[in-house]
């Protein structure tokens, strides 16, 4: 029986539930196709949660269509830039190697230059991996905006199977959502007075899942105007009785840590960030930060058909500095068994007894084996360490608030790509004013990236282009190069990934197979974060990238920058850092402190 597709689609311009519905006909082979996509990204007014606002639509719909692939395959998607404004965009294929076409991962002024408004450009890239991946821009903030989608590519080698390990599977991409639009919040984030009067990483109002949601409009402020119309109904997602549903989680968040959970069903991950997995065990609760991805199998041997029962997506709020009055923090969706349209009733079902955890934790590790195991190398050629934290810098006199990757808070030259520099004057075109940066030379085979967050009360996800690391160590405190030897390491298949949590105050030791020629940015994937600066680079084989052949369409991207435009054009709010921030005196901001309001809580998370 094919699987069946969610209904009550509440956005004129969010998917149909059944584009984010695998088609049990995808024929799952090792001959690979050319996949070819023409997408066209504009900007329009709707109300995907109720509240009418701008945001970015790829054909129409957000968030973006379905990129269904087997490993193996060429990936063809053609660009046309219409968002207007003068804006410039880009295009990130989250968790992709790009290995052989490491100018197709889609940061600007780190691989390519940015897409020109009115302009278009053609990403080819061959996917030789498989898993649960998903695209966004890695302009600005434009993904919190909407402009994302989901990336899932098959594989003959996949020890999930459909039809042994599960019967169905769907796509759920869950992503907080903002009223205010992305630019007017980092325009004022990035400012000496922050947004609503700080530099901390705002609250969102609500959230989405596959590009719907419920706000309740009565609580809205008195002074707001805009028009806003609460949905009569919850997403439904139907699935079918007596059966294993495999949910595709996909946190699309620019802030919230959520954790997914079903109404008196456990769920068993069976995949994190494109690493299949077993040993979770019956869980009530997942979590998974921005950037992060859990295949959730949910056994429908609960109830019978036609029985519905609330499916949540509650946003950990103890990981806010501040948050929003008027937050609706749990995205409701139904879950339904059988092909019933029935909408007429909402599920009565209760909650798990159980809280969400108090800080912002991946799932416990020990809880995830990789199903292909894969020992870590027992010793590494090359350590490297990135020391984070948040501090102020001053410029013309002014104070800001900025995050620094050792003691460098990133500025983005975006028509000055990085990787092209170094494949044709080497290393030393690096900035090191600009960006910190870490270099594995070719001669080294396994390599360890040390990354210690410094801020003691501030947890990151931190994501690594172009590879999947090995997660061999973690602790608390501080690591370094030269005390790495004398750790204890965890090598006996340690869980891979490409997006990992590390509390306050904490360490982990990831280490990579240096083997992708490339310029890879670590960054945090808290949206706000990272453009107030939280971003390095690694720099793998610097004489395999200058053998990189470049295709033509990269210096026409360059080159199509406009004549009014300076090739030293940054994105905002990048400069030297002045001293380190005491958290004790920091001024925490909340909703409307500029009006003399007060926020819901006071929280300690950026």
């Amino acid at each position: 029986m094919p699987p069946l597709a969610p209904t009550n689609t509440q956005s004129a311009t969010a998917p149909t539930g059944s584009a984010y519905v695998l088609n049990s006909t995808f024929d799952i082979n090792d001959d690979a196709v050319t996949r070819t996509y023409d997408w066209v990204l504009a900007v329009q007014t709707g109300a995907p949660d109720g509240y009418n606002r701008s945001y970015i639509t790829i054909n129409g719909q957000t968030p973006g269509p379905l990129i269904e692939a087997n490993e193996g395959d060429t990936l063809v998607i053609n660009v046309l830039n219409q968002l207007g404004d003068n804006q410039t965009t880009s295009i990130h294929w989250h968790g992709i190697f790009q290995n052989g076409s490491q100018y197709m991962d889609g940061v600007p002024g780190v691989s390519q230059c940015p897409i020109q408004p009115g302009g278009s450009f053609t990403y080819q890239f061959t996917v030789n991996q498989y898993g649960t991946y998903w695209y966004h821009s890695h302009s600005s903030v434009q993904y919190t905006d909407g402009l994302a989608g989901p990336l899932v590519i098959h594989s003959v080698d996949d020890p999930l199977v459909r039809g042994t390990d599960f019967d169905s599977e769907m796509v759920l991409m869950v992503n907080d959502w903002y009223h205010d639009d992305g630019n007017t919040i980092v325009n004022d984030l990035l400012s000496v007075d922050g947004y609503e009067g700080t530099s901390a990483a705002p609250s969102p109002q609500s959230g989405l899942v596959n590009g719907q949601g419920r706000y309740d409009c009565s609580l809205l402020d008195s002074d707001d105007d805009t028009s806003c119309t609460t949905p009569t109904s919850y997403p439904v997602f139907n699935v079918e009785a007596d059966a294993k549903t495999r949910f595709r989680l996909i946190n699309a968040g620019s802030h919230a840590q959520f954790y997914f959970s079903v109404d008196e069903h456990t769920v068993t991950v069976v995949e994190a960030d494109g690493t299949p997995v077993s040993g979770s065990g019956d869980l009530h609760r997942i979590p998974f930060h921005n950037g992060q991805r859990y295949s959730a199998i949910v056994d429908t041997t609960v109830g019978s058909e036609g029985d519905s029962y609330w499916m949540r997506f509650t946003m950990n709020t103890d990981c806010f500095n501040w948050v929003d009055d008027t937050l609706n923090a749990t995205v409701y969706t139904i879950l339904r068994y059988g092909n019933t349209t029935d909408n007429s009733s909402d599920p009565t079902t209760s909650d798990w007894s159980d809280t969400i955890g108090s800080t912002c934790v991946d799932l416990d590790e020990s809880l995830l084996v990789p199903l292909e195991e894969k020992d870590a190398q027992s010793t590494t050629d090359a350590v490297v360490s990135f020391n984070s934290s948040f501090g102020q810098l001053v410029s013309d006199g002014e104070t800001y608030g900025r995050f620094f990757v050792n003691d460098t808070s990133y500025t983005n030259y975006i028509y000055q790509p990085i990787l092209e520099g170094i494949a044709s004057e080497g290393t030393s075109f690096i900035n090191t004013s600009a960006v910190a940066s870490a270099i594995f030379e070719d001669d080294v085979w396994t390599g360890d990236i040390i990354i210690n967050n410094l801020d003691a009360n501030l947890d990151h996800p931190y994501h690594l282009h172009g590879n999947e690391f090995q997660i061999v160590a973690r602790g608390t405190g501080t690591l370094s190069v030269d005390d790495a030897a004398s750790i204890d390491y965890n090598t006996t298949n340690p869980l891979r990934r490409d997006t990992l949590v590390i509390p306050g105050g904490d360490y982990a030791v990831l280490r990579i197979s240096n083997d992708n020629p490339g310029v890879w940015v670590l960054h945090c994937h808290i949206a706000w974060h990272l453009a107030e600066g939280f971003l390095g680079i690694v720099v793998s084989r610097p004489n395999g990238i200058a053998d990189i052949d470049f295709p033509s369409s990269m210096d026409d991207l360059c080159s199509s920058r406009p004549d009014f435009v300076s090739a030293d054009t940054t994105e905002p709010g990048r400069r030297r850092r002045a001293w380190p921030i005491n958290f004790s005196n920091l001024v925490k901001g909340k909703r409307h402190g500029i009006n003399g309001h007060s926020a819901q809580k006071m929280r300690r998370h950026f």
